[in-house]
């Protein structure tokens, strides 16, 4: 009987170390370790953003926004309001203090009563 530890097919016969594939492989990392920085360090030319703006002071755009603000809360028609905040606030609560208010805002103000006269002993 034969052996059981041995293989009745032929092995192959070890060769020598792979010179070649090693040589293919190590030459295809520094191609594509090339090609990457050169495609890191390139100018992106697909791209359609302009040359940047000079930014506008915070503080003055901050001053610019708070005149037109303060503008349209007075009513300066060239801002286009209307009318200012304190003729619409005295225009509104003119028409609304009366008894028949139905809208929740400005409530009526209570009726105050009249104050208790301190009891006699």
């Amino acid at each position: 009987m034969a052996d059981p530890n041995t293989n009745s097919l032929n092995e192959p016969e070890a060769r020598g170390f792979p010179y070649l594939t090693v040589l293919a492989t190590v030459a295809t990392l520094f191609l594509f370790v090339g090609l990457i920085a050169i495609a890191y360090n390139s100018p992106n030319y697909l791209s359609d953003t302009k040359p940047a703006e000079p930014k506008a002071d915070p503080a003055t755009k901050l001053g610019e926004v708070r005149a037109k603000n303060q503008a349209l809360l007075d009513g300066n028609p060239s801002a286009g309001a209307k009318m200012s905040v304190a003729e619409a606030t005295a225009k509104l609560l003119g028409t609304l203090k009366s008894e028949k208010d139905t809208l929740p805002f400005p409530m009526p103000e209570p009726p105050i009563p009249p104050a208790p006269e301190p009891k006699k002993k």
